[in-house]
Protein backbone atom coordinates (compact mmCIF):
# COMPACT_ATOMS: atom_id res chain seq x y z
CA UNK A 1 0.00 0.00 0.00
CA UNK A 2 2.83 2.45 0.82
CA UNK A 3 4.48 1.78 -2.55
CA UNK A 4 1.17 2.51 -4.24
CA UNK A 5 0.94 5.82 -2.36
CA UNK A 6 4.54 6.63 -3.29
CA UNK A 7 3.72 6.03 -6.96
CA UNK A 8 0.61 8.25 -7.15
CA UNK A 9 1.43 10.51 -10.14
CA UNK A 10 0.59 13.76 -8.36
CA UNK A 11 2.83 15.18 -5.64
CA UNK A 12 1.93 14.40 -2.04
CA UNK A 13 2.95 16.40 1.02
CA UNK A 14 2.96 15.14 4.60
CA UNK A 15 2.28 17.74 7.27
CA UNK A 16 3.50 16.34 10.60
CA UNK A 17 3.64 17.45 14.22
CA UNK A 18 3.88 15.92 17.68
CA UNK A 19 5.01 12.31 17.87
CA UNK A 20 5.43 10.36 14.63
CA UNK A 21 5.85 6.78 15.82
CA UNK A 22 6.17 3.53 13.85
CA UNK A 23 3.09 3.48 11.64
CA UNK A 24 3.17 7.27 11.48
CA UNK A 25 6.49 6.97 9.67
CA UNK A 26 4.83 4.55 7.25
CA UNK A 27 2.23 7.21 6.46
CA UNK A 28 4.81 10.00 6.08
CA UNK A 29 7.61 8.35 4.11
CA UNK A 30 5.65 7.51 0.94
CA UNK A 31 4.92 11.24 0.53
CA UNK A 32 7.09 13.28 -1.81
CA UNK A 33 7.65 16.15 0.59
CA UNK A 34 7.46 16.46 4.37
CA UNK A 35 6.85 19.66 6.31
CA UNK A 36 7.36 19.20 10.05
CA UNK A 37 6.50 21.38 13.00
CA UNK A 38 9.41 22.20 15.26
CA UNK A 39 7.83 20.07 18.02
CA UNK A 40 7.90 16.87 15.95
CA UNK A 41 9.60 13.77 17.37
CA UNK A 42 10.23 10.71 15.18
CA UNK A 43 10.48 7.23 16.72
CA UNK A 44 10.65 3.72 15.29
CA UNK A 45 10.27 1.27 18.21
CA UNK A 46 9.64 -1.91 16.15
CA UNK A 47 12.74 -3.77 17.34
CA UNK A 48 11.36 -3.68 20.90
CA UNK A 49 8.37 -5.67 19.62
CA UNK A 50 10.58 -8.35 18.07
CA UNK A 51 9.82 -7.20 14.53
CA UNK A 52 13.07 -5.46 13.59
CA UNK A 53 11.54 -3.40 10.78
CA UNK A 54 8.18 -2.03 9.71
CA UNK A 55 6.23 -2.93 6.61
CA UNK A 56 7.65 -0.05 4.51
CA UNK A 57 11.41 -0.23 4.97
CA UNK A 58 12.98 2.95 3.60
CA UNK A 59 15.02 4.08 6.60
CA UNK A 60 18.42 3.82 4.83
CA UNK A 61 17.17 6.16 2.10
CA UNK A 62 15.40 8.52 4.48
CA UNK A 63 18.21 9.01 7.02
CA UNK A 64 21.29 7.12 5.88
CA UNK A 65 22.22 3.58 6.81
CA UNK A 66 24.14 4.30 10.04
CA UNK A 67 21.43 6.50 11.57
CA UNK A 68 18.81 3.99 10.39
CA UNK A 69 20.63 1.20 12.22
CA UNK A 70 20.96 3.32 15.36
CA UNK A 71 17.26 4.16 15.39
CA UNK A 72 16.23 0.57 14.69
CA UNK A 73 18.69 -0.98 17.20
CA UNK A 74 17.94 1.45 20.06
CA UNK A 75 14.44 2.80 19.37
CA UNK A 76 15.91 6.24 20.05
CA UNK A 77 13.90 9.23 18.85
CA UNK A 78 15.12 12.13 16.77
CA UNK A 79 13.72 15.63 16.67
CA UNK A 80 12.59 17.67 13.68
CA UNK A 81 15.85 19.60 13.32
CA UNK A 82 17.90 16.40 13.22
CA UNK A 83 15.41 14.89 10.78
CA UNK A 84 15.86 17.94 8.57
CA UNK A 85 19.66 17.69 8.77
CA UNK A 86 19.41 14.03 7.76
CA UNK A 87 17.19 14.88 4.78
CA UNK A 88 14.17 13.07 6.22
CA UNK A 89 12.01 16.23 6.13
CA UNK A 90 12.06 19.16 3.72
CA UNK A 91 11.15 21.99 6.08
CA UNK A 92 10.82 22.61 9.80
CA UNK A 93 8.53 25.44 10.85
CA UNK A 94 6.98 26.67 14.10
CA UNK A 95 3.86 24.65 14.93
CA UNK A 96 1.56 27.65 14.54
CA UNK A 97 2.84 28.18 10.96
CA UNK A 98 2.65 24.53 9.87
CA UNK A 99 -0.65 24.56 7.97
CA UNK A 100 0.10 27.86 6.23
CA UNK A 101 3.60 26.77 5.20
CA UNK A 102 2.38 23.41 3.89
CA UNK A 103 -0.44 25.02 1.89
CA UNK A 104 1.97 27.63 0.52
CA UNK A 105 4.31 24.87 -0.68
CA UNK A 106 1.41 23.00 -2.30
CA UNK A 107 0.21 26.15 -4.05
CA UNK A 108 3.71 26.86 -5.36
CA UNK A 109 3.90 23.34 -6.83
CA UNK A 110 0.38 23.63 -8.28
CA UNK A 111 1.46 26.70 -10.28
CA UNK A 112 3.94 24.61 -12.29
CA UNK A 113 3.01 22.52 -15.36
CA UNK A 114 1.45 19.24 -14.23
CA UNK A 115 3.20 17.13 -16.86
CA UNK A 116 6.63 18.38 -15.81
CA UNK A 117 5.91 17.70 -12.15
CA UNK A 118 4.72 14.16 -12.93
CA UNK A 119 7.86 13.48 -15.00
CA UNK A 120 10.10 14.81 -12.23
CA UNK A 121 8.37 12.64 -9.63
CA UNK A 122 8.64 9.56 -11.82
CA UNK A 123 12.33 10.23 -12.51
CA UNK A 124 13.18 10.50 -8.81
CA UNK A 125 11.15 7.39 -7.96
CA UNK A 126 12.86 5.53 -10.79
CA UNK A 127 16.26 6.54 -9.41
CA UNK A 128 15.24 5.19 -5.99
CA UNK A 129 14.09 1.96 -7.61
CA UNK A 130 17.44 1.61 -9.42
CA UNK A 131 19.16 2.05 -6.04
CA UNK A 132 17.18 -0.97 -4.86
CA UNK A 133 14.58 0.76 -2.72
CA UNK A 134 11.56 -1.10 -4.15
CA UNK A 135 13.32 -4.47 -3.86
CA UNK A 136 14.37 -3.69 -0.29
CA UNK A 137 10.82 -2.67 0.65
CA UNK A 138 9.39 -5.87 -0.83
CA UNK A 139 12.01 -8.09 0.87
CA UNK A 140 11.59 -6.32 4.21
CA UNK A 141 7.82 -6.73 3.99
CA UNK A 142 8.38 -10.51 3.95
CA UNK A 143 10.80 -10.27 6.89
CA UNK A 144 8.27 -8.23 8.83
CA UNK A 145 5.64 -10.94 8.37
CA UNK A 146 8.18 -13.60 9.30
CA UNK A 147 8.71 -11.70 12.56
CA UNK A 148 4.95 -11.69 13.20
CA UNK A 149 4.81 -15.46 12.60
CA UNK A 150 7.74 -15.97 14.94
CA UNK A 151 6.11 -13.83 17.63
CA UNK A 152 2.80 -15.65 17.23
CA UNK A 153 4.55 -18.99 17.80
CA UNK A 154 6.68 -17.72 20.68
CA UNK A 155 4.30 -15.29 22.41
CA UNK A 156 0.84 -16.07 21.06
CA UNK A 157 0.51 -12.63 19.40
CA UNK A 158 1.94 -10.54 16.59
CA UNK A 159 4.50 -8.74 18.76
CA UNK A 160 6.77 -9.59 21.66
CA UNK A 161 4.76 -8.33 24.66
CA UNK A 162 7.97 -7.34 26.48
CA UNK A 163 8.26 -4.46 24.02
CA UNK A 164 5.18 -2.62 25.21
CA UNK A 165 6.44 -1.66 28.68
CA UNK A 166 9.94 -1.15 27.25
CA UNK A 167 8.73 1.45 24.77
CA UNK A 168 6.51 3.14 27.36
CA UNK A 169 9.47 3.44 29.75
CA UNK A 170 11.72 4.78 27.00
CA UNK A 171 9.18 7.46 26.15
CA UNK A 172 8.90 8.48 29.81
CA UNK A 173 12.56 8.35 30.76
CA UNK A 174 14.67 9.25 27.78
CA UNK A 175 14.94 12.64 26.18
CA UNK A 176 15.59 12.97 22.50
CA UNK A 177 19.24 13.54 21.74
CA UNK A 178 21.17 14.55 18.69
CA UNK A 179 23.11 11.87 16.83
CA UNK A 180 26.65 11.54 18.18
CA UNK A 181 25.90 13.48 21.39
CA UNK A 182 26.18 11.51 24.61
CA UNK A 183 24.02 12.17 27.65
CA UNK A 184 26.03 13.58 30.57
CA UNK A 185 27.92 10.94 32.50
CA UNK A 186 28.12 8.54 29.53
CA UNK A 187 31.56 7.83 28.11
CA UNK A 188 32.71 6.21 24.89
Amino acid sequence: MCLRWRDIPRPTIAQVHGRVVGGGLLLMWPCDLVVAADDTIFTDPVSAFGCGIGEYFVQPWEMGHRRAKEMLFTGESIDALDAHALGMVNRVVPREELAVETLSLAERIAERPTFGIRLAKRAVNYALDLQGQRSAVEAAFGLHHLAHSHNRELHGGLVDPAGIPMVREEVRSRAVRSPGVRPSGESS
